[in-house]
């Protein structure tokens, strides 16, 4: 089951205790059923890439808990500045248009830096051990779901396919079928296009020499497709004669056939399939597809 990622953005002073109260708001988290992250300080600009800026691109969920720092002399209480490394996490979550839940120390000047931006209204706290409740609740409160990640899925395939006939040939026909599923509860995905990366006999390790090509999605006839916020769309895999049910074909849209792949069995073969899109982050999935010379025999299922 997929896990909504919260990214936990805080301080982490040594000696001060706030490692340990994040390390208690993510356990916290996962007993809700979600994937924390707590973002640490990274001194390197491949290290924000590689850690801050990719984990900010793939969260659901952004948490922001500012801790005190130092007291701001001649300033009426409250008089200390926050942390300007989570403001700076804070604002590239904004840019992403990921949803914030902030949280302030009391002793904390409110609404400065990205907060007086973005008017997020974050809720004060002054005892660091009741937060993990506090967030919990709050959790709670704005509805967020941990079931769901901002992303395409190719699911399972066992069971996916039919038999009809196909025209205009008139010939009786198995197809089997790849569900490509949005979990994005919000957004709906635009312009998703299916592919066959890759084909690969596992007896022997040879690969099957073909071209990239867009695949057909089931009951359509243009190369791309929209799938609505937690729905899901059918791809054609491939399908076989019912008559011969050791050669597949695949429906794409080429006119020439170094764009198709081409085996025939009995084997077994690693068929490598993905899926993007405009505006939801794809995916890709091995299959293993096994032929014996049956139609009953035929097994494509995950690897």
């Amino acid at each position: 089951m997929l896990r909504a990622r919260i990214f936990i953005s805080c301080g982490q002073r040594e000696g001060t205790g706030e490692m340990e109260v994040a390390d208690a708001v993510a356990a916290a988290l996962v007993n809700a059923g979600f994937d924390p992250y707590i973002a640490t300080k990274q001194q390197t600009l491949r290290g924000l890439k590689e850690n801050i800026f990719e984990r900010l691109a793939e969260t659901e969920y952004f948490l922001f808990i500012d801790f005190a720092r130092e007291r701001l002399a001649g300033v009426a209480e409250p008089n200390c500045r926050g942390s300007v490394f989570s403001q700076q996490e804070l604002a590239v979550a904004a840019s992403l248009d990921i949803e914030v839940v902030c949280f302030q120390e009391e002793s904390v000047r409110p609404r400065e830096g990205i907060l007086a931006f973005l008017q997020a209204n974050c809720t004060p706290f002054s005892e660091r051990s009741m937060l993990p409740a506090l967030i919990i609740e709050a959790v709670r409160q704005r509805g967020w779901s941990s079931v769901w990640q901002k992303c395409l899925m190719i699911d399972d395939s066992r069971g996916l396919h039919g038999d009809a006939q196909r025209r205009p040939e008139n010939i009786p026909v198995r197809v089997f079928h790849l569900r490509i599923k949005n979990e994005h509860h919000r957004t709906t995905a635009r312009n998703v296009f299916g592919y066959l990366n890759s084909v690969t006999d596992l007896r022997t390790g040879s690969p099957v020499v073909f071209e990239t090509v867009e695949f057909k999605w089931a009951g359509y006839t243009l190369p791309s497709a929209t799938i609505p916020a937690s729905g899901y769309r059918n791809l054609d895999a491939f399908w076989l004669n019912r008559q011969n049910p050791n050669v597949p074909y695949f429906n794409t849209f080429s006119d020439s056939t170094n764009y198709i792949p081409r085996f025939e069995g009995p084997g077994e073969w690693r068929l490598d399939y993905s899926v993007i899109s405009d505006n939801v982050p794809g995916a890709s999935r091995s299959f293993r597809l096994s032929l014996d010379g049956t139609l009953d025999g035929v097994r494509f299922e995950p690897i």
